[in-house]
C-alpha cells in the first residue's frame, strides 16, 4: 500500500478503537453485524450477476478513498475508507453508462430478463434470508416470549399499580389497587385494546367499570392529557398497570423452520405498515415537529392520541414509556445506541433481524437508485419488447427518470442528516 493507504487505513483503525473504547466491544459487534448485512446484500447482486455472465468489475467493502485492493480475475476486491456498506459495480446498467465495444454483450442491459431481474432481486433476497436465519435462531436456540419473535400486545392485568398525579384517573379518584374491568362498555383484556377504546374518547366522559375491595362500581373518567414524572407529556388516563407474564420458549427446530417464514411475513407487514404511516402526510408532519422541538421543550401538540403501554412500568392508558415505536426512522447513530446500551444476545438477534427487512422493503420501493426502481425498469423494458414483438433488446430512456432519481436521493439525504440529529438530540430509549 501506499503511504496515504496506510494512512487512511491507520485513520479507520483510529476510529474503530475509538468506538469501542466510548461504548465497549458491543460496539465491534454492532459494526460487523450491519457491515455483514449490507455485504451479504451486496454479495447477492455480485453471485447472480456473475452467474448470468455479466462483467462485474469491483466489488468493494465500504465507500470513499481505497485503502486496499487486489485483482482476481476480471474484478477488483478491496476496503475503502468509510466504513458504512459495500457496493459492487455491473458494467451496463442502463442506457446511459459508456462501454468498450468489446464488453457490450456482457453488460446487465443486454441480459435477457429473467437475468435482469434475478440480479436485482439477488440483494433484497440475501436479506430476507439473513431475517429467516435471525428468526430461526432466536424461536430454535435463544428463546422468545411466548414462543413468538413478534408477540401479540401484553394482556392486561388489569390491576392499576399505580395512579399519576393531575391525571385524568387521579381527577376521576381511580386508585391503585383497583381492577378496571370494562371502558364504554368494552372488556379490556389487553394494552392494544385498551389503547384502541381510550383513544377515540378523548375528551370525552365514560364509564369505567373497576371493582375495588371486592365490590363493583362504575367511574366516570374523562381521558385525556396528564404530565408524566419526567415531564412530558401524556395521554389517556394516567395509569400505571402490570401484565400477566409470558414464560420464555424455545420453539422445535424442525417446527421452527416454516414458523420462521411465518414470523418473516409477519415482521414485514409490520414494516410496510410502518413505513406507510411515517411517509404519510399526518406522519411527515409528526417528523418535521420532532426535528424541529428535539434539543427543547416539545410543545404540546392540538391532537392526543394515545399510545399501548407495554411493559409492567407503561402508562396503561396510553402514553409514557414502554410505548409504541416513535414515529420515526433509525440512524446507524441510534443503531448503535439501542445495540450498545443494555445488550443481549435476542436484542441483538431481533435489532439486526429487523434491519435487514427494513433493507429489504426498502430496497424494493419502485423507484431509482433502490433496487425496486432497477426491478421496474427492467419490467417495463420486457413489457416494450412484447408489446412491440421485438426480438432484441429494448432500452428505456433513464434519463428521463434523472429528475426523479435526484430528488430521491436528496430526501434520502435529508432524511438520513435529520435522523441523525434526532438520535443524538433526542436518543430513543429501551
Amino acid at each position: 500500500m501506499t503511504g496515504s493507504q496506510w494512512l487512511r487505513a491507520l485513520l479507520v483503525v483510529g476510529l474503530i478503537i475509538l468506538l469501542t473504547a466510548k461504548a465497549g466491544i458491543w460496539a465491534l459487534v454492532v459494526l460487523a453485524g450491519l457491515l455483514v448485512s449490507i455485504t451479504l446484500h451486496e454479495l447477492g447482486h455480485y453471485l447472480a450477476a456473475k452467474r448470468s455472465g455479466m462483467l462485474v468489475t469491483e466489488f468493494f467493502l465500504g465507500f470513499g478513498p481505497r485503502i486496499w485492493s487486489f485483482r482476481r480475475g476480471e474484478t477488483e476486491y478491496g476496503l475503502k475508507l468509510i466504513p458504512a456498506g459495500a457496493y459492487v459495480r455491473i458494467i451496463g446498467m442502463n442506457n446511459l453508462e459508456e462501454v468498450a465495444p468489446e464488453d457490450e454483450a456482457r453488460t446487465y442491459r443486454q441480459a435477457k430478463f429473467p437475468a435482469r431481474f434475478l440480479t436485482v432481486v439477488a440483494g433484497v433476497t440475501m436479506n430476507a434470508l439473513i431475517a429467516v436465519v435471525l428468526i430461526w435462531v432466536l424461536l430454535a436456540v435463544v428463546g422468545v416470549t411466548g414462543g413468538r419473535v413478534l408477540p401479540g400486545p401484553p394482556q392486561f392485568r388489569g390491576d392499576i399499580e399505580e395512579v399519576l398525579k393531575d391525571s385524568p384517573a387521579a381527577r376521576a379518584g381511580l386508585t391503585a389497587g383497583d381492577r378496571i374491568q370494562s371502558i364504554d362498555g368494552v372488556t379490556i383484556t389487553d394494552f392494544d385494546q385498551l389503547r384502541s377504546t381510550v383513544g377515540p374518547r378523548m375528551g370525552e366522559t365514560v364509564p369505567v367499570v373497576l371493582v375495588r375491595n371486592g365490590e363493583t362500581s362504575v367511574v366516570r373518567v374523562t381521558p385525556g392529557r396528564y404530565v408524566l414524572p419526567d415531564g412530558a407529556t401524556g395521554c389517556g388516563l394516567g395509569i400505571t398497570a402490570g401484565t400477566v407474564p409470558r414464560p420464555t420458549e424455545r420453539v422445535n427446530p424442525i417446527v421452527a423452520v416454516p414458523k420462521s417464514f411465518v414470523e418473516l411475513g409477519r415482521f414485514t407487514g409490520l414494516t410496510v405498515q410502518g413505513l406507510g404511516r411515517f411517509f404519510s402526510p399526518s406522519g411527515l408532519a409528526d417528523y418535521g415537529d420532532q426535528v424541529v422541538n428535539a434539543s427543547g421543550e416539545q410543545e404540546a401538540s392540538p391532537a392526543c392520541t394515545p399510545t399501548p403501554a407495554t411493559r409492567p412500568a407503561g402508562s396503561g392508558g396510553g402514553g409514557g414509556s414502554g410505548g409504541e415505536a416513535p414515529n420515526r426512522l433509525l440512524s446507524l447513530v441510534g443503531l448503535f445506541q439501542i445495540g450498545t446500551d443494555a445488550p443481549t444476545v435476542e436484542l441483538l438477534l431481533f435489532l439486526f433481524a429487523t434491519l435487514n427487512i427494513t433493507l429489504a422493503v426498502i430496497n424494493l420501493i419502485p423507484l431509482l437508485p433502490f433496487d425496486g426502481g432497477h426491478i421496474a425498469v427492467a419490467v417495463y423494458e420486457r413489457i416494450q419488447e412484447r408489446r412491440k414483438r421485438m426480438q432484441g433488446r429494448y432500452f428505456a430512456d433513464v434519463a428521463k427518470l434523472l429528475p426523479l432519481t435526484y430528488a430521491v436521493v436528496l430526501i434520502l439525504f435529508l432524511l438520513m442528516i435529520s435522523s441523525i440529529y434526532l438520535d443524538i438530540a433526542s436518543p430513543i430509549t429501551e
